[in-house]
Formats: structure tokens, sequence, C-alpha cells
């Protein structure tokens, strides 16, 4: 049986002569959408975008003599680049990272020398490296440096630097903790290099002392060498463990992450790398999910494991820490308030209501721009009284809140009281206002308070109002935006409508101090409810 060699395949209409190679199987997902650059020869370099079908990279000749040789050559390189991914990517030491620095040192100097140009061009060319490197410095404050902000400053460098084509010539698979590393000290290994050249565009060819600093290379060791595979279970159930998600919370999340295993096609989180999340996100966005979901949800729940993972030492770094969905907001794409009409076709239909749902949580959404789920999750213990004022209580041990600034105590308004709310509160046993824990199905993960904002929008749905998301007009999250405007109308400070809204404060200045019961309630107070006071806007 004959054994047929790869050979170089020569292109019937021109004649160049091309390398040809399929993707081994069992890498194929990983590598799917990645650059590769291979130097052919000195000097020749070819790219190409890795696709479902074979790689193809020219030879840069006709010569067959010439094409077996270099194929041969290319061949080595690209089995070495198979190699490094199957391995997984390799954690670079400081003196790794500073040799890799230094040969890219050495080709800038090398490659320029002979013909330096102006001094000028390189001046210019280090000035934008130290520009983009002043935002990597983790204690600047922004008064004497750029305010620290690395993804600005890494995409900077970026500009200047093709880490990749880098990598790909040495057929290097990093984490990306080191490629972000390697990229800081590749950026300043060029602004040393940029200063010799400027030396060489003045007649200065004493010795470059500077690349005799740096280290020789020595491969990198894979980090997988010295772990063993680590299950995406094992990162879902630690997470969960330490984390306490809400239990649909975790569903979801471990929904998510099986999902995102069978696209990377392996159960080794050891092995994730940043092209797998960045391939994922480009597949829910192929299949038409919002980006909203993909960076809120999905992406927020590989994230989150890998944090953790990255914590308790599983794994390296994060493959998806710096990956998200980036959409611009689109014009009439924001959320806006009910009139005063509609608060009112609202307020005056909920009067009429005998479900208490419907009675009083749009009443209590009008009163304090709270939160429909908040409403809805309130317990009687909530509702309290100070001083002889009364107010509800939203904290998170009645049920989820969105974060620390939405714990707080809201007045309640005369006119609620007045409506009868006081006397509702009385006559429930301890527990939600809104539902019954008993008569919550066995199994089921969705929060009540969900369940009832959801029922209750379908019945504002019903008041023939223009509403909805191609109104944006949330039937529910409205009352937030709608609050905030008749504040404002109304002459209350932003301070004060956001402490009532649980917002945070616009500046540091405003977290010193606090906001008395009193003063909440004066605020509420003033507040007209449109079909319930007698004052009308």
């Amino acid at each position: 049986m004959v054994i047929r060699m790869p050979r170089p395949w020569s292109h019937p209409k021109t004649g160049m002569f091309y390398f040809r190679a399929r993707i081994p199987a069992d890498i194929s997902n990983k590598v799917l959408g990645e650059s590769l650059t291979v130097v052919i020869a000195d000097g020749v370099v070819s790219k190409t975008k890795l696709g479902p079908g074979p790689v193809k990279l020219s030879l840069h000749t006709k010569d067959s003599r010439v094409a077996k040789v270099r194929h041969a050559s290319v061949e080595a390189l690209i089995q070495k680049r198979w190699d490094a991914v199957r391995q997984g990517p390799a954690e670079l030491s400081h003196k790794q990272l500073r040799a890799l620095a230094g040969e890219w040192h050495r080709a800038l100097v090398r490659q320029h020398e002979d013909e330096p140009g102006s001094e000028v061009g390189w001046d210019a060319t280090r000035d934008v490296l130290i520009d983009a490197l002043r935002y990597l410095y983790p204690d600047s404050d922004g008064s004497e440096a750029p305010a620290h902000d690395p993804d600005r400053g890494y995409k900077l460098l970026a500009r200047v630097i093709d880490l990749d084509a880098f990598l790909d010539e040495r057929s290097l698979v990093v984490t990306e903790a080191s490629r972000l590393a390697l990229l800081h000290q590749m950026a300043l290994a060029h602004v040393k290099a940029a200063t010799t050249l400027i030396k060489r565009a003045e007649g200065d060819y004493s010795r470059d002392r500077e690349a005799d600093r740096y280290p020789d290379f020595e491969q990198a060791k894979p980090s997988v060498a010295t772990r063993s595979a680590v299950p995406f279970k094992t990162l879902i159930e630690g997470w969960a463990k330490e984390k306490q998600p809400k239990p649909a919370t975790l569903q979801l999340y471990t929904t998510y992450i099986t999902r995102f295993s069978e696209f990377v096609g392996h159960d080794d989180a050891s092995r994730v790398t940043k092209k797998d999340v960045v391939g994922w996100k480009q597949r829910l966005l192929d299949a038409g999910d919002a980006p909203k979901t993909i960076n809120g949800a999905k992406l927020a729940a590989v994230k989150a494991v890998f944090s953790w993972a990255v914590e308790n030492d599983l794994v390296s770094d994060n493959p998806g820490a710096r990956v998200s969905v980036v959409r611009k907001a689109k014009p009439n794409d924001r959320m806006q308030a009910f009139t005063p009409e509609e608060a009112r076709v609202i307020l005056t239909a909920s009067a009429k209501e005998k479900s208490p749902v419907r009675r009083w949580v749009p009443l209590l959404c009008a009163q304090s721009g709270a939160r429909v789920a908040e409403v809805c999750q309130l317990r009687k213990e909530d509702i309290r009284e100070e001083k002889g004022i009364w107010f509800i209580r939203i904290t998170g041990e009645a049920g989820s809140i969105k974060n620390a600034n939405s714990e707080r105590d809201v007045p309640l308004h005369p006119d609620v009281i007045a409506a009868g709310f006081l006397d509702f509160v009385k006559a429930k046993p301890e527990g939600p206002l809104f539902y019954d824990p008993k008569r919550r199905r066995e199994g089921s993960t969705r929060p009540p308070a969900k369940i009832i904002a959801k029922n209750l929008a379908s019945w504002v749905h019903t008041l023939g109002l223009k509403v909805g998301r191609e109104h944006r007009k949330d039937p529910n999250h409205a009352w937030r935006h709608y609050f905030k405007t008749v504040a404002r109308a109304h002459g209350v400070q932003d301070s004060v409508s956001d402490r009532i809204t649980g917002h945070a404060a616009a500046n540091e200045g405003q977290n010193y101090g606090g906001l008395w019961l009193e003063t909440l309630h004066e605020a509420v107070a003033k507040l007209p409810l449109p079909g319930i006071s007698a004052e009308q806007m």
C-alpha cells in the first residue's frame, strides 16, 4: 500500500504553489474563526482565517523545488500549532514574557536599523505607545495620568502590535492573562526599540545595550500539564455552594454552561480559551439571541463560574472576562414613563379591582417608583410605623433585590393609606401580602413575585393603552420612570428621589450623611396620584 504524502498544490491558473491541509477533527471547533500567521521564509509571511474548510496558505513561489522546502517547513509549524492547541493555553512566567519581549525588540531594530528613516516618526510611535501604557497604571487617579482603564489601554496597544501574528509565528497558545501581560511587555520593548532606532537615525550605531538585558526564551510549558481535567460540573457545583444563588438562577446557569460545554466539544474547563467564548458569543448572535440576553445571562453564567474557579485555583484565568456583545444604543430605544393620563387610567381601573395584586401593586409602584417585583414580594412584617409615619421596608429578606441600594424604607403616601391599604395589611396573616406560599407548586423555581408581575403586565395590556416594548413603556417598569418624572416636576431633589427608588448616588458626596424618614415622607406626600389624589396633574 502506497501512503500519499502531503505536497504543494499548484493553482491551475496562476501556477502559484499553496499549502493545503485539513484541520484535525479533534481541534477544529477550538480554532474555528482564529487567524493563522505562518512565516514561509525570511521576510515572507502568509496569513489566513481558519474556517470549516481546509487551511490554505500561499507559499509565494512558482518554483516546485522551493515550494517543497517551504511546504515541509509550513507543515511542521502548523503541526506544532495543532499540538499547542491540544495541550491547552500556557501560562508564561515573567522571565518568558521578558524573553519574548526581547525577541520583539531585537526583530524591530534588526528590521529597520539599516534604513531607520526619520527620528520624528519613531518619536511619534513612542509617544503613542506611552500614552496607551498610561491607561494601565493601576494607581492612577486621573489627574497626572489617565484614569485606570486597561480595556482602552490594551485596545490602543493592539493597534500598533499584532500579538496574534507574533504568537502564531512561534506556535504559542497562551492564557488570556498571559496574552495581556505579553502585550504590555512587548509595548515596553517597542518603546525601547524606538529609542534605539532614533539613535540610529541620528547616526549612532553603538551597541544596543538594552537588547542585552532580555533573557533567552525557553518554551512555555502548558498550564494543563500540572493540572488535571476540571469538569464543568465541578465549577457549577462549587460556585453554587459558595454563592448560594436562587434556584431559578442555578437552573439557568446550569443550562447555559451545559450548552457552552456542548459548543466547545469537551468537558474540561481548564482547556477553555477566550477564543472558545468569543466563538460561542458569535454562535449565539448568529442564532438571533438578543445582545442583552447574551451579555446579561449566557455570558454572565460563563464569567461567574469561571471567576469562582480562578479564585479557588481550579483554572488559571477567566476566558470570558473581557468578552461581551458591544451594541450602541439605538434611537428611540430608551424606556419611557407613563403619561399622567395613562397613570390615571391604570389607577382608576385598579381602584375598582377586587384582586389584591391589581388593587394595590400599581398604586404602591406609582407612589414609590419601586420595582414591581419588590412590591409583589412584600410581607406583612415589611409594613411598619415609626414616629407616626407608615412606610414599606424593601429588604432582601422578602426576596431577591437588585443590589445593596435596593434595601430601603419608603413612606406610604397619605392617599394610599386613605384608600385602605393599612386595613388590607392588618387583615392579612404573617408572610407575603400578594401570594400564598402554600399554593406554590413543588419543584417550581421561578420566584412568585416574577409570576405575579407578569400577570399584572398582562392585565395592564387589557386597558387599551399603548404600552409594551413597541411603545417603550413596560407595563410595570414604566412606573419607575413615571415616579422620577413627577418628582422632578414637583421640586423633589434627585438625591431624595434616588433614595426612594433605590438608585445609586450620583456622586461620592451624596453618599455622605443620610436622609431622615420625615424628609422622604414629605417628598412622597407632595406627589399627586392621578385618579386618586384630590390635586390632579
